[in-house]
């Protein structure tokens, strides 16, 4: 039987999964690579609306906040792979790959329909686009994303050319992004849903 929450226990409901998405972020950060899937199911949990339920900032009404967006501007005219999320990094002891930038500095606010549904954050050696939400439903879906990396072979730690995967640390960025968009929002104020105790 489907549970029913009214506005008080939709916005404890959204704190629970912001709070939770910060320590599976800690939890990542600290290597455990595992949790990147759990971190993609509440974000799908907190945006994505399917013909059976609707997202948790639809059911409070909190489709007008603002998003911080960390991606850069996908030139259309350029030949090669685009991973707009991402910043290219040399680490010790397991070569080049993209890293999420984790920068407070590059955010700029956009609307939630451009940061989940229109923005192109990642565009594959076959030139398909994916956003934030055909990411994250790829990896809460399957644990994994189809991309097709054959142009992004980086050396590794021994100098030897490997392909890279961008889609756990494009989740971490993702992430980042909205944990800082909520950070000072108080959601029940902001909340349109009505209410009354």
């Amino acid at each position: 039987m489907k549970t029913i929450l009214n506005k008080p226990g939709l916005v404890l409901q959204l704190q629970k999964e912001l709070i939770e998405i910060k320590e599976l972020c800690n939890e990542y950060d600290l290597g455990n690579e595992i949790v990147i899937n759990s971190i993609a199911e509440k974000v799908l949990i907190i945006f994505h609306n399917t013909d059976h339920a609707k997202s948790l900032l639809g059911q409070l009404k909190l489709t007008h906040v603002l998003m911080y967006c960390s991606a850069k501007t996908y030139n259309s005219k350029s030949p090669i792979n685009f991973i707009g999320l991402l910043k290219l990094k040399h680490q010790v002891g397991k070569g080049w790959g993209y890293i999420a930038t984790l920068d407070h500095s590059l955010l700029k606010k956009v609307s939630q329909e451009n940061w989940w549904q229109n923005k192109k954050v990642i565009v594959d050696s076959d030139g398909v686009s994916f956003t934030r939400a055909k990411i994250i439903k790829s990896i809460a879906d399957s644990g994994s994303i189809d991309l097709n990396t054959s142009g992004w072979k980086l050396k590794d730690a021994t100098n030897n050319k490997t392909i890279v995967n961008p889609a756990p640390e494009a989740v971490r960025q993702i992430a980042f992004e909205l944990l800082q968009s909520f950070k000072n929002v108080d959601l029940d104020k902001e909340s349109k849903l009505y209410y009354k105790a």
